[in-house]
């Protein structure tokens, strides 16, 4: 009897006392601000706790890997180049005039990279985006930035150079109501195709302040953008103004129309370019989009970049057209044709372009893609000595939103 006391005098304490830590415990812990849906901008965003702003996290990672015909560097789309005697011959004079050799080697455009060039090429890249929203009087607070990580070892495009494993913004703007700034895809620029290759274009990020208004289904859209961003090396540009773009889209009888124009202040005159752009809808995973763009002393409203230094671009063109149909729920296959012309001034000699991708691409979830294409390039069909350029375009891609 002793010893049941016992255990019940036991047991009473130790309820007494949990109890008294669990009150004390309830006293001491600050309200939960639970995380809750924000459902004002659409699906995936949240409110960040404390606030009125909704944010909305997307990301993905992705390898590509290329093949082409030819050995040289980079993929049939850069400045692949066959690795000749002239190449090995030229490298030699510029050590021996007193040159650097750092592995690699600019001769008349073309680069030469040492002891380790293959027909195919690997790229590995993983990006993480934040869209933050929020509403005032003069309409939607928005702050976004595209912050990306690439490994390429055959590159030497932007950051992404030869061997470098790199972290780097890819774009990044604010906007508050209908005024935009920041970093990102230029105003002017129509998109391309819906293949991973083949649409000579405008595709460049450029710096830039961009006014937008609406109109029912059509919206107009001015930007000043920052010239240097459309150069690659020295700039041919005079700076007394920024580029000026101007940009209409809309929808009519079923198609999505985009028309742009812009103007830039060149050393060599006043360069200019317009480009527009219809797609069609057909239904069943079915669309055609068709692209043109015409310049004059501004090379990279066509595709490109414009030429540095005193020089004149010239007059080109260029176009595409591009189609995507739905096979199945989760498969569909793409095709694009591009073709660029034009003559160079006294910078360039008048050359043709032609681009062709043809693909097929599997899609085992919602969020994840295998797609390989086949790439055919015949860089200038002027040329009867020129040589086709076959390849094959693989990617792996998973992401979330």
């Amino acid at each position: 009897m002793k010893l049941k006391t016992l255990f019940l005098g036991t047991a009473a304490a130790f309820a007494v006392t949990s109890g008294a830590q669990a009150a004390d415990l309830a006293l001491a812990v600050e309200p939960i601000d639970y995380v809750k849906v924000c459902d004002a901008f659409g699906t995936g965003y949240y409110y960040i706790p404390g606030t009125d702003t909704c944010l909305k996290i997307g990301g993905y990672a992705q390898l590509d890997v290329w093949y082409h015909e030819n050995k040289g560097y980079r993929n049939i789309y850069g400045y692949g180049h066959v690795i000749g005697a002239q190449d090995v011959y030229n490298a030699a004079v510029a050590i021996w005039n007193g040159g650097t050799w750092d592995g690699y080697y600019v001769a008349n455009g073309q680069y030469l990279k040492d002891g380790y060039y293959t027909n195919w090429e690997m790229k590995s890249e993983v990006g993480v985006n934040f869209t933050a929203k929020s509403m005032s009087d003069l309409g939607p607070i928005v702050t976004f930035a595209d912050i990306r990580a690439a490994s390429n070892n055959d590159d030497l495009h932007g950051v992404t150079g030869p061997g470098t494993r790199n972290a780097y913004a890819d774009s990044y703007y604010g906007s508050i109501g209908p005024i935009m700034f920041g970093y990102t895809q230029s105003t002017f620029d129509v998109g391309g195709g819906f293949t991973y290759d083949g649409s000579i274009r405008s595709d460049k990020k450029t710096d830039q302040v961009r006014l937008s208004y609406l109109m029912g289904t059509w919206g107009i859209m001015l930007g000043l953008e920052d010239p240097r961003d459309r150069y690659d090396g020295p700039k041919n540009a005079t700076g007394d103004y920024p580029d000026v773009i101007l940009s209409l889209t809309g929808n009519m009888a079923g198609l999505d129309l985009q028309v742009s124009g812009g103007i830039t202040d060149r050393t060599s005159g006043t360069g200019w370019g317009v480009a527009a752009a219809a797609t069609a809808n057909l239904g069943a995973g079915t669309q055609i989009k068709v692209a043109g763009a015409y310049s004059d002393d501004a090379q990279s409203f066509v595709g490109d970049s414009n030429c540095a230094g005193l020089c004149d671009d010239g007059k080109w063109w260029s176009a595409f057209v591009s189609g995507i149909v739905a096979l199945s729920g989760n498969m569909s296959a793409a095709a694009t044709v591009s073709y660029k012309d034009g003559n160079g001034g006294a910078t360039y000699t008048q050359y043709s372009r032609l681009e062709a991708a043809l693909g097929l691409y599997y899609y085992p979830s919602s969020n994840s893609e295998i797609g390989l294409e086949v790439l055919y390039k015949d860089f200038d069909k002027n040329d009867p000595s020129n040589k086709d350029n076959w390849g094959v375009h693989g990617r792996f891609k998973t992401s979330f939103d």
